[in-house]
């Protein structure tokens, strides 16, 4: 139906339009908060990766067991408290070990392969992807955590399940939903 089907509509004299029409307001966005992975997922994560750290030790080691090992005889082996590693095998490793936490976690996966696959990723503080140089920064102060057992720990207590390397590095490690 249109107005003309209507007929003449009446407007009385006193109705002026609006100076201006009221804005719409906008609707209230609900922020999406942060699910922040706590102390177990990560953990869980860290075996995971470590797993496949170990895996990778294993090939670089038997590649050249003399350069690694203090005793590169693999039958005479024992587990003592004394890594049996030499001054190469020790840099060998934490550099592996560095550049794989940093070489991830800046990536566009933003996570280690543990972390993905529980869904978990590391971010700055503004919820953005970490830089080489950031997760690098970061991947040091884990180390110093491990050195500092109870820098890992302090996740399970922090507002933002935050270790002492999310911290020092000021990163966050969050859940994807």
């Amino acid at each position: 139906m249109t107005v003309a089907q209507i007929g003449p509509v009446y407007v009385p004299p006193n109705a002026q339009p609006a100076e201006s029409i009221p804005a719409i307001p906008p609707l209230a966005v609900a922020q999406m908060q942060p699910v922040y992975a706590g102390f177990w997922l990560r953990a869980i994560a860290f075996i995971i990766d470590n797993l496949i750290l170990g895996l990778i030790f294993t090939v670089v080691i038997f590649s050249n067991p003399n350069a690694f090992l203090v005793n590169p005889d693999l039958n005479n082996l024992s587990f003592t408290m004394k890594p049996p590693f030499t001054p190469t095998g020790f840099l060998v490793i934490y550099l592996l070990v560095w550049a794989y936490f940093t070489f991830f976690e800046s990536s566009v996966w933003q996570a280690t392969p543990g972390k993905k696959m529980l869904r978990i990723y590391v971010v700055d503080l503004n919820g953005g992807r970490l830089t080489f140089a950031h997760a690098a920064i970061r991947n040091v102060a884990r180390m110093i955590s491990g050195l500092v057992i109870v820098g890992y720990f302090i996740a399970g207590f922090t507002e933002k399940k935050q270790a002492l390397h999310d911290m020092l590095a000021r990163s966050l490690v969050i859940r994807r939903r």
